[in-house]
């Protein structure tokens, strides 16, 4: 288990390498990537993501998840290799963007096959607590994606950014050796039935996560914007942006941890609620010195709707486990891409995005009701 987590960990530091580094692919000494070229840098690191995260159910079925893990891993091992390699043609300007273009597909995935193998993994190896298994597993992948951009300012200078990716790759190659000495066998949560069809329950699961990724991405692309327009300046709205995150996987620690010992599903379900209610002080009540508290309690109720999703899916579905896990991860990137292509449109409406991010989180909690009856959420968490 300990191996599984420490995968899941890595997996989150290595997705996030290419972002954690814009300062270097936009310096113009450097990469020299104009706004527009940086931007579409991640169109296929989206579409990637989406592709292998709904191929790897099927995938994982046909071969079993030690092998689809194994390549997910090898796949983003080799995207940092490839970066760290970009050193040495630094002086060949028109190669690095399409180079770059590469290596971003590789790591969505790369990402894509190991999160969707990662989900059904953990609920696995813990048959008594599948929800509480996938939730520490989550915030562990959002704790790795929030050590890479550390990484950035402990190697100091722009100039030595490769150190970055050659010591992910060192540290993602350790654990790999780890990883294959385990034995993983292909249990019943990684198979699924011969001839199904995506029951309309899950299709459900999938629209909310949908909404999830559109209040998801929205904040992590552009939180700083949308603060900084509601009158913080740059540095309290990049401390807003991290008190985000810190609240999300602060409560996906917390509900991993007690959903073990309490019924925390009337949690789980008002938790998009208390979204609802802070999101609409956001816009309402723009008060700057609440804005930095309610974006950390903003984070924290909204912390356990992804994986919270997975982990109940997970359990009202056994025999479709995996697909779950992929479904709903294409479900987040679907979200997630289509807010960050469309949003830069409507960058200086703060009001305007607020609410309709206030309406989404409402639909959530609609789709969650609906979900409720006649469930097995107790059982989830």
């Amino acid at each position: 288990m300990t191996v599984i987590y420490l995968l899941a960990f890595f997996t989150g530091l290595n997705f996030v390498i290419f972002p954690a580094l814009s300062s270097v692919f936009t310096d113009s000494a450097l990469f020299a990537l104009s706004p527009a070229q940086f931007g579409n840098l991640f169109i296929p690191q989206v579409i990637c993501i989406i592709a292998s995260c709904l191929a790897a159910p099927f995938l994982v079925n046909k071969t079993g998840p030690k092998i689809i893990l194994g390549t997910g891993l090898v796949l983003m091992m080799a995207a940092t290799a490839g970066l760290w390699s970009l050193r040495f043609f630094m002086n060949e300007k028109q190669m690095l963007f399409p180079a770059l273009m590469v290596l971003v597909a590789c790591t969505g995935t790369g990402f894509g096959l190991s999160i969707t193998t990662l989900n059904p993994l953990a609920a696995s190896l813990s048959e008594n607590s599948k929800s509480s298994s996938i939730l520490i597993l989550q915030f562990l992948v959002g704790l790795g994606t929030s050590a890479s951009p550390l990484m950035i300012n402990a190697v100091g200078s722009l100039q030595n950014w490769m150190d970055v990716p050659g010591i992910v790759f060192i540290l993602v190659a350790v654990i790999f050796i780890l990883f294959l000495c385990l034995q993983l066998e292909k249990g019943p949560l990684f198979q699924l039935p011969a001839h199904f069809k995506i029951p309309s329950r899950l299709w459900l699961f999938f629209a909310a996560i949908v909404l999830y990724g559109f209040i998801e991405g929205a904040f992590g692309s552009f939180g700083a914007v949308i603060l900084k327009n509601q009158g913080l300046n740059s540095s309290q709205a990049s401390l807003g942006l991290s008190l985000f995150w810190g609240g999300i996987a602060f409560n996906r620690l917390l509900f991993g941890i007690f959903s073990k010992k309490f019924n925390l599903s009337y949690g789980f379900l008002g938790s998009p609620l208390a979204v609802a209610v802070l999101l609409s002080a956001l816009w309402i009540y723009p008060d700057a010195g609440l804005l930095l508290p309610m974006m950390f309690l903003t984070g924290f109720f909204m912390g356990t709707l992804f994986p919270g999703s997975i982990g109940w899916g997970t359990v009202e579905f056994p025999s479709l486990s995996v697909l779950v896990s992929g479904f709903l991860m294409a479900a987040n990137q679907t979200g997630t891409g289509i807010i960050t292509n469309t949003l830069g449109h409507f960058s200086d409406r703060t009001t305007l995005i607020l609410q309709f991010l206030t309406g989404c989180v409402i639909l959530i909690f609609i789709l969650l009701m609906i979900l409720r009856k006649n469930s097995k959420i107790e059982e989830a968490f």
